[in-house]
């Protein structure tokens, strides 16, 4: 137990010395309020080990360094910025960067004087973009390669197109590449955030203090082809309706992201791969379709109400060997929680 509690406080130490070094040297950009939002992991994450101290020491060692990591990136989300409850028409919280606050001489007034003007200047600059691609009778399969950092992310109804997609950001763009394969009649879509401009230091320009981040990307899809559909989700939000849709492959890695991800069963076979860091996943699937789900990770809460353990962390829905068509998951991972609902 001491040993673990060294090792928690050394690990504890150094990141929050590296994150607090990050932000000196300017390498901290980050959309901190995702971050904070999922503080309930560390509750997870803390009973997990309360258990493993007894059952599995290499485990609960595995689960304290964690704990070391992820707590002082949850406290640097919330003290990484300067919080001053102020008055006035409409009371509210502000965050500040620290980094005005570096001149202890300034008094309070100086300082929320200066940060009055500086908010009032400061102007917000959103990208937005529309990316559209005409739809080819012939084309009978498509891929689309989506890529994101932390943002929102969504994947809604058809449309006439090939694909349609709406981006919005206050950091960097978009570009989206196709490419037609004319002897597979296959299409690949490609997704992909650019740089965003950058200041005279070759810094990006994310304004955090305000709460003015916004990256959201948008996506409909032709529900004629049979899609493969590849995602990363850094940390944020990522919501995949593609009940619509004939999807044969989808791949899925997130970060500290949420995922909802809603299946229609409209193929034969549809295959899922997730992988996850600190995430909540949920995996929306049809009743009259049959499931297998497999999973690793030994440090993940699992709902998987109505499924039957076969073994070898793999359950399978009542249904699964009868079913004229079949969704296998496999899951993958690290401090998540993962549900399986049927509708």
């Amino acid at each position: 137990m001491q040993n673990r509690g060294g090792i928690f406080w050394g690990v504890a130490l150094i990141t929050a010395g590296l994150l607090f070094f990050g932000q000196r040297m300017g390498w901290v950009a980050f959309d901190w309020e995702v971050l904070r939002n999922l503080w309930p992991v560390l509750l997870i994450l803390a009973g997990v080990n309360l258990i493993l101290e007894r059952r599995n020491r290499q485990a609960a060692l595995a689960t304290t360094i964690l704990l070391g990591v992820a707590i002082p990136l949850i406290l640097f989300s919330f003290v990484g910025q300067r919080r001053q409850w102020r008055s006035g028409n409409d009371n509210r919280f502000d965050y500040r960067n620290n980094d005005r606050d570096s001149n202890n001489d300034d008094s309070d007034e100086d300082i929320d004087s200066a940060y009055d003007e500086e908010r009032t200047d400061r102007v917000k600059t959103e990208s937005r973009t529309a990316f559209v691609e005409a739809m080819n009778p012939a084309t009978r399969t498509a891929t689309l390669n989506l890529v994101g950092g932390a943002g929102r992310f969504s994947i809604g109804e058809p449309v006439a197109e090939l694909i349609k997609a709406d981006a919005n950001q206050t950091v960097g763009s978009y570009k989206m590449d196709v490419d037609r394969d004319a002897d597979t009649q296959n299409t690949t879509i490609n997704l992909n955030p650019s740089d965003g401009e950058k200041d005279s230091d070759g810094d990006v320009n994310i304004n955090l203090g305000d709460g003015d981040l916004d990256n959201r990307l948008d996506v409909r899809l032709n529900d004629k082809p049979a899609w493969t559909v590849n995602a990363t989700v850094g940390a944020g939000k990522g919501t995949f309706d593609l009940s619509r849709y004939v999807v044969r492959n989808i791949k899925i890695e997130a970060g500290a992201a949420e995922v909802e991800l809603t299946l229609g069963g409209k193929a034969t076979q549809s295959d899922v791969k997730i992988s996850s860091g600190v995430a909540s996943i949920t995996v929306r699937v049809p009743k009259n379709v049959g499931v297998k789900v497999k999973r690793e990770g030994a440090m993940n809460v699992n709902s998987l109400d109505g499924f039957t353990d076969v073994g070898g962390n793999t359950s399978i829905s009542p249904d699964y060997e009868k079913a004229a068509n079949k969704i296998n998951i496999d899951f993958e991972g690290g401090i998540s929680t993962f549900k399986v609902v049927r509708y």
